[in-house]
């Protein structure tokens, strides 16, 4: 698993497709896919996790993160997973519970990725950081 995270419209997307151009690209926003039938070689790239908590909002923290980490961790082993991550943290605590809940989530899910990943890179305006890399 690759994952890239930072601000959002910080090129993340841009950057990614770039590095990944040579490859047959699957990209899935808001959604995990189904579908098992992708080759070794191809890139699945997955955003907007935040859209995955919230259509999981009715379970607990724990219970979504296992979930989408088996489906993750599924993928990952047929092709190249990469995730795209929006930083939703940076200190600021939201006042709306629902908000609290969707970033509190998303935090835990970022966490379990990274321990997962092989490589972690944030990207600041376009420019690649290299946070983790096996």
């Amino acid at each position: 698993m690759h994952v890239y995270i930072g601000g959002a419209y910080n090129g993340k997307r841009n950057y990614v497709k770039q590095h990944y151009q040579h490859k047959v690209q699957h990209l899935f926003e808001g959604h995990i896919p189904e579908d098992t039938a992708f080759e070794s070689q191809d890139v699945i790239i997955i955003g907007r996790f935040e859209q995955l908590v919230q259509q999981h909002a009715h379970l607990t923290e724990d219970e979504i993160v296992a979930r989408l980490m088996e489906k993750l961790k599924q993928l990952d082993r047929q092709a190249t997973l990469v995730c795209i991550c929006t930083d939703m943290g940076r200190g600021i605590v939201p006042l709306e519970k629902e908000q609290r809940f969707l970033r509190d989530t998303c935090g835990r899910l970022y966490q379990a990725m990274f321990a997962h990943s092989e490589q972690v890179i944030r990207i600041w305006y376009g420019i690649p950081q290299i946070m983790k890399e096996e």
